[in-house]
């Protein structure tokens, strides 16, 4: 019973944390949506501002990608005997970090739809992995529901910025 509440504890924590995470995206999002006039001229070498949301907002996902990385490298770490499949996983854990990077100096929108496909791909592999190797089954679920969240900002600011091409 102790245990059974650490754990609703711990998935409300995780939980409020992760939307409160969610929080810069929508307003990165929601502020480049605002005027998709501002889009236009930042397009014509305009609008400083909006390249300073653009960039905040690739920044942003990079960090939580990297974040995201970082779970599975703990748990690689966690739960192996040091064995190559503990190998394996370090490194596939590493690709989130290394893709935000990249994607952060590619130019618009493609840069979006990288991030918005590296967010399918590690929500995919984590809620995969949900209920298993140490991972809570409540893990999962928060993880689809950040997956969504996160990839629909990346296709909104990629639809916004494409419209701008």
């Amino acid at each position: 019973m102790q245990e059974e509440r650490k754990e609703i504890s711990v998935e409300r924590t995780a939980t409020m944390l992760a939307l409160l995470g969610f929080v810069p995206f929508a307003i990165f999002t929601s502020l480049l949506l605002a005027d998709p006039e501002l889009i236009s001229q930042y397009a014509e070498g305009g609008a400083a501002a909006v390249g300073t949301l653009i960039d905040a907002l690739k920044l942003y996902a990079a960090i939580v990608l990297s974040f995201v990385g970082g779970i599975r490298w703990g748990l690689a770490i966690a739960n192996g005997d040091g064995g190559r499949k503990e190998s394996e996983a370090l490194v596939l854990a590493a690709g989130p970090s290394l893709i935000g990077w990249f994607s952060f100096f590619m130019g618009e929108p493609w840069s979006f739809a990288v991030l918005a496909a590296a967010f399918a791909a590690t929500g995919w592999w984590d809620s995969r992995a949900a209920g298993t190797k140490g991972m809570p089954d409540w893990f999962g679920r928060l993880r689809v529901l950040l997956t969504v969240l996160s990839m629909g900002t990346m296709i909104a600011a990629f639809g916004a910025t494409y419209s701008a091409m």
